[in-house]
This record gives structure tokens, C-alpha cells and sequence, in this order.
């Protein structure tokens, strides 16, 4: 008898499975579907107040190889474009208080993992701007060649069927890559760290590099004073209609 109930409970969940997959088929037969956008609220990544002093120190540059490679790259100030789309942000889409840092200030190492340890330099950088919060990091600007052969479906002329092959494709653009390190200006600690990417392709080989600079800082801003201030994300979502 235990055999039987149990086979039976079994029985009772295939057809309750069955009965739900016919009722959301009849409903998506009978029910359009719509694509909407939302825009969904993205908390601040740093506790802070919304009102701190705040230092932008020099960020490591990790182009400088490339430059000598590529002659465009040597018509762009990475530095300073970066400093000033910064700052003109923050001073645009935030309460911060942005406090100048001397020109003459250097970072301790151009070492990435080293930087972010150097508690001593960053307090000491922190009390003579009296900076609550520094940020600091690393650039990487550089031009990319994404072009090779990948592999699409044809359908044949001749039989209609589906096959594959391999296509050469072209796709140069420019890469920005920004590591961002955020220190306590007080303790000199490290308080967080993020990596925001963006490639953005261009029509050829010969594209304003400046251009290409902007257009990947536009495309990251929205990640990058969702660090500092809550910041909206658009979302697709699908909905079943009447």
C-alpha cells in the first residue's frame, strides 16, 4: 500500500506540472507580450553623507607604452581629459565638495597593488588638502583590433538548409579601461575599488581618438557616479497583455 500512495503523490505532481504548462501556453496564446523599459534605482556603492570634501589625485597612466606604438594616442592628455570630465561631473551631478590637490603631488608608485597600500602617503595627502575621501587609480586608453574570421549561419539558395561558415570580420575601436580606488582621507585606507570597461567600435582605422576618448567616458559615467550618488539603470522587462 506504501508503494501505491507513493507512485500516486508522484502521479498527482505530473499532472498539476501538466495542467500549469497548458494554462501559461493558452495564456501566451491568447495574451500579447510587451517590452517595456524601467528604470530601476541603483544605491550609492560609497556610504558617504553626499556633502564630503573630496581630492581628485593623480591616477596612474597605463598607455605610455602604446603611445610610442600609436601616434594618435600621443594628441591625448589622458590625465588631464580625465581630471577634467571628473570633476565636471561631480560638480554637476553631485553635492561634493571637490578640494584642489598641488600640481606637484606624485604618486608613490606607479604599482597598482602597491598604491592601494600606501596608507601613510594618502593620510598625509588627505591632511594637507583636508580631503575626507581621495580617489586615485589607473587609465588605460589604447586603440584595438577585434577583427578576425567568426562563424555565422547562411541558409543555402540551392537546398534551403541551414549551414556554417567562417566570415573575416573587421572591428577596430577604442578601449578604455579605469580601475577606481577610493581612500578614507583621514585613516588613509583603502575604502573601494572598482574596474569599468568599454569598448567602442569605430567606422575605421583612421577615427578622431579624442572622439573615441569621450564616447567611452559617456558610456561610463553613469557607473561611475553610481560610486558617489544613486544613479537610475534601465531595464527591459517583458509583460503579457490583453
Amino acid at each position: 500500500m506504501a508503494r501505491s500512495t507513493k507512485l500516486g503523490v508522484r502521479g498527482v505532481g505530473r499532472v498539476v506540472a501538466l495542467i500549469l504548462v497548458s494554462m501559461l501556453s493558452a495564456l501566451s496564446a491568447s495574451a500579447g507580450v510587451a517590452q517595456v523599459k524601467l528604470k530601476l534605482p541603483l544605491k550609492p556603492r560609497l556610504p558617504l553623507r553626499g556633502n564630503e570634501r573630496i581630492a581628485l589625485a593623480p591616477f596612474v597612466i597605463a598607455t605610455e607604452a602604446e603611445k610610442a606604438r600609436d601616434k594618435r594616442l600621443q594628441n591625448v592628455d589622458l590625465q588631464a581629459e580625465f581630471q577634467r570630465f571628473l570633476k565636471k561631473q561631480i560638480e554637476k551631478k553631485t553635492k561634493l565638495e571637490i578640494v584642489p590637490v598641488p600640481p606637484e603631488v606624485k604618486l608613490p608608485t606607479q604599482n597598482l597593488t602597491e598604491l592601494g597600500r600606501s596608507t601613510e602617503f594618502w593620510r598625509a595627502l588627505g591632511a594637507q588638502t583636508g580631503a575626507e575621501i581621495i580617489v586615485s587609480g589607473s587609465l588605460e586608453f589604447r586603440v584595438e583590433d577585434r577583427s578576425g574570421y567568426k562563424t555565422e549561419e547562411y541558409v543555402s539558395p540551392i537546398d534551403s538548409r541551414t549551414y556554417y561558415r567562417q566570415v573575416y570580420v573587421e572591428q577596430t575601436g577604442f578601449l578604455f579601461d579605469i580601475v577606481f580606488m577610493v581612500f578614507d582621507g583621514h585613516s588613509g585606507e583603502k575604502i573601494l575599488q572598482d574596474e569599468f570597461k568599454d569598448f567602442r567600435q569605430t567606422g575605421g582605422r583612421r577615427a578622431d581618438e579624442l572622439q573615441g576618448l569621450f564616447e567611452n567616458l559617456f558610456s561610463l559615467e553613469n557607473q561611475i557616479l553610481n560610486l558617489f550618488v544613486a544613479r537610475d539603470r534601465e531595464a527591459e522587462r517583458y509583460i503579457f497583455t490583453d
